[in-house]
């Protein structure tokens, strides 16, 4: 429509969105209880409707909002004001990561207390509790790492081919997850349809994905602004220019990853919202403190080319990961890539416990994870007092 990407929507969703938009990088602001009654109180009229762009959003598949969207089909019968709504689909996201979650550890054959406490980071349970479309693909990720490492006896066919589809569909840069059915005692031929379905279902919404995106430049002129568009963004020369000069693209893709590893480690503890919203210093730090005992405390029953294996398995998804911001968020020939956010690497954050843990504290394993129980209460609680002097106070 007029070179816009988006949909025709009630018109109430906008005006509950410019309702709260005062609380966007206003550290100072706050949503005060009558404010928030009358939010609540306006009316989804779905008849009234508008064309409403959310261009970096359009493309991505439906099926990463299938928890949201089974939420309010379910409460939009019941009279549901927009948000009302919206707090709905946060809270099918959050049910949703758990469940998925729980199945994953169900399966997981080892390292499980450590990676039910990073389920459970404050920063992670931030995430799972909003309406973000990777939600749903961080659980499978999770569902999917422990399936291909399951037992012989779980076959659970149908759920790994499902779950790769869909995670495929979702985020192609997670592909490089099913090598680890080649480490794992799978049958070869297993991992071959798997992956040759995730590839398939990559390649469709790719394709189709390709077609609907409309970069900054030839937006329309009204509307671009107001979207997450950037200027100068090409991805088909961006990728050319990766071609011709990869030794360039390494280098910025180094030199911007350690740069953001100091936010990026504040980011996957206490982060909350889309903002620079955090947990105090000495919270991160007791978090950070608590992972490190916890990874020191797990016996790793692989073996180094195992690890060397699961640790390529991962710089191949941070390498996938780089080149799909360099193309789609930067301007062609940029010197550096940025949006290193902790949220995106959750799909692997797994494979690096995997890498990452050794039995050095073993002996303390039981007395240490009731250190981190301690803690993530702890965390949980500061941070729920975080949120509400950020907002509320």
């Amino acid at each position: 429509m007029e070179n816009r990407l988006g949909g025709t929507l009630p018109v109430s969703l906008t005006q509950v969105r410019d309702s709260l938009l005062f609380l966007k990088n206003d550290p100072s602001a706050r949503l005060d209880i009558n404010t928030l009654r009358k939010v609540l109180a306006i009316p989804l009229n779905p008849e009234n409707r508008q064309f409403t762009d959310f261009a970096n959003t359009a493309i991505y598949a439906p099926t990463a909002y299938l928890p949201q969207a089974a939420a309010i089909a379910v409460f939009r019968p019941l009279g549901a004001t927009p948000l009302q709504l919206l707090y709905a689909a946060r809270i099918a996201n959050l049910l949703v990561w758990m469940l998925l979650v729980s199945a994953a550890l169900r399966l997981m054959p080892f390292m499980r207390s450590t990676l039910a406490a990073i389920a459970l980071l404050p920063a992670t349970l931030c995430i799972a509790a909003s309406a973000n479309a990777d939600v749903l693909t961080n659980g499978l990720c999770w569902f999917l790492i422990a399936a291909l490492l399951a037992k012989p006896s779980a076959s659970l066919f149908s759920e790994k081919l499902l779950a790769t589809v869909l995670v495929a569909a979702h985020k192609l840069i997670a592909m490089p997850l099913l090598l680890l059915g080649y480490f794992a005692r799978m049958d070869r031929r297993t991992v071959t349809v798997l992956c040759i379905a995730g590839m398939l279902a990559a390649i469709f919404w790719g394709r189709l994905a390709q077609q609907w995106f409309i970069p900054y430049d030839a937006y329309n002129p009204v509307f671009r602004d107001t979207q997450t568009l950037n200027s100068g963004v090409n991805p088909a020369r961006q990728m050319t220019f990766v071609a011709e000069n990869p030794l360039f693209f390494i280098k910025t893709c180094t030199k911007s990853l350690f740069h953001a590893l100091p936010s990026m480690a504040a980011h996957f503890v206490g982060k909350f919202g889309w903002e620079k919203n955090y947990l105090p210093t000495g919270w991160i730090l007791l978090l950070w403190m608590m992972l490190s005992a916890m990874l020191l405390s797990e016996k790793n029953p692989l073996s180094t080319r195992q690890r060397l294996g699961v640790g390529g398995i991962v710089v191949l998804y941070v390498g996938a990961f780089a080149i799909t911001m360099y193309a789609l968020w930067h301007a062609v020939g940029a010197n550096h890539i940025g949006n290193w956010q902790a949220r995106y690497f959750l799909p692997v954050v797994p494979l690096v416990v995997f890498c990452l843990a050794s039995g050095f504290l073993e002996k303390w394993k039981s007395k240490i994870d009731l250190f981190a129980l301690a803690i993530l209460i702890l965390n949980n609680a500061a941070m729920a007092y975080s949120i509400w002097m950020r907002y509320y106070s």
